[in-house]
């Protein structure tokens, strides 16, 4: 590490700015006197809580050749639960710094905030906190700090708490049960990233920022904040991944596969003038594989005159064009039969087909998401002209044989 000026938490704007050019200045001179080509030398970002700053650090440090960077004055901003801001100030970074160098977050030392300082891109991070925390008496896990007080029973089964309970590591001398707490600390940080390790080989990670989420309010707005940087993470998100998504609610419509794919929905080349059919998009994927739609799609897909697309719980309208892509064949969902989301969804889907400008719109609707839509599709266009067939007691093949008919 070079010897740095950090920003600190306090710093105004322009002693901010002047702690870059400081930092700028030192990493400078000491590039030029640097002999041993063995040792990772460490260029380090400052900027404190000035995002711009950060910005303008990160990108005059990445014009230097060091191994590693890293991102200063994060601690007391974590310790405040200030998330939103470190949020910022480590997307500010990354956007700076050379994408092929590791960056080091400075002070991260808490294993519940772990995997959301993972998924944003930090690979490195430091602290004593699992040293401090015991020396207060304080207990990491995964889902936050408890008093070792307060507890009755531990539930991890690290080796140190399947030896001992709480009621005897409180009766030890203050040294030893310091000691012993430290310890466990610290191998709850070991397990924690262990689990975001094997979350990442499986595609898994988002999936655990969301499980995250709820253990605290606080990692509940840190995983808000992390969403509006979707679009960045996205270009850094792997295109196909060993397992699917699962989709659980909001929070999943933001995570950047979602992204990707509303993006590769509007690429879609347009076919205007056609006739519509929606059909509900169901448990069984591929959506068009479904016993109850594949009749209607093997007599309807080669049709030049038709469009088809499959209106879903997770995605919204799905065109025949994108339903065995990645990641929709693979994602779990569920229905929370939601009035607000099916409105939205609803409402996506009556956007996608005004798209379209379709002479008309064969709707086979299914229960208060198909009616819903409907209704939506009324507003939406008011001069277009929806039939809505009932999927409910109509067999797939007379339904086709409907459709064809009006369509010609």
């Amino acid at each position: 590490m070079i010897l740095d000026f950090p920003t600190g938490f306090h710093s105004d704007a322009r002693r901010a700015g002047w702690t870059v050019d400081e930092t700028v200045r030192r990493a400078d001179e000491a590039l030029k006197r640097i002999k041993r080509r063995d040792i990772l030398w460490v260029g380090p970002v400052q900027g404190g809580v000035h995002i711009k700053e950060v910005s303008r650090s990160a990108v005059e440090m990445g014009k230097r050749s060091f191994a590693i960077y890293a991102l200063g004055s994060p601690t007391e901003l974590m310790e405040a639960q200030r998330f939103d801001v470190l949020v910022d100030m480590i997307v500010a970074a990354k956007k700076g710094l050379p994408h092929s160098r590791p960056l080091h977050l400075f002070g991260a030392g808490h294993p519940a905030m772990f995997p959301f300082i993972v998924a944003l891109g930090c690979d490195m991070f430091d602290s004593a906190a699992y040293a401090l925390y015991a020396r207060t008496g304080r207990y990491l896990t995964s889902d936050g700090t408890q008093e070792l007080a307060q507890i009755e029973e531990f539930s991890c089964m690290c080796r140190i708490c399947d030896s001992t309970t709480p009621e005897e590591m409180r009766h030890l001398d203050t040294s030893e049960r310091e000691q012993l707490l430290s310890k466990h600390n610290l191998l709850a940080c070991f397990s924690e990233l262990r689990r975001i390790r094997e979350a990442i080989r499986t595609g898994h990670l988002w999936d655990l920022l969301e499980h995250r989420a709820y253990a605290n309010p606080a990692f509940k707005k840190f995983l808000a904040k992390i969403v509006q940087h979707s679009p960045f993470l996205e270009q850094f998100t792997p295109t196909v991944k060993p397992r699917g998504i699962s989709h659980f609610g909001e929070a999943s419509d933001y995570r950047p596969e979602m992204i990707r794919y509303s993006v590769r929905r509007s690429r879609v080349p347009i076919q205007r003038g056609r006739a519509v059919v929606l059909l509900p998009g169901r448990w069984r994927r591929p959506y068009h594989e479904d016993p109850r739609n594949l009749p209607i799609v093997s007599k309807l897909a080669n049709r030049s005159n038709v469009s088809l697309c499959f209106y879903t719980i997770p995605f919204g309208p799905v065109p025949m064009e994108l339903d065995e892509t990645f990641p929709l064949a693979q994602t779990e969902s569920f229905d929370s039969r939601d009035p607000i989301m099916y409105q939205q969804r609803a409402g996506q889907v009556a956007a996608w087909v005004k798209r379209l400008l379709p002479e008309q719109v064969f709707l086979v609707s299914e229960g208060e998401y198909g009616v819903t839509l409907g209704k939506e599709l009324s507003g939406a266009v008011p001069r277009l002209k929806v039939l809505r067939i009932e999927a409910k007691g109509s067999k797939p093949d007379r339904t086709v044989s409907s459709i064809i008919q009006r369509i010609g």
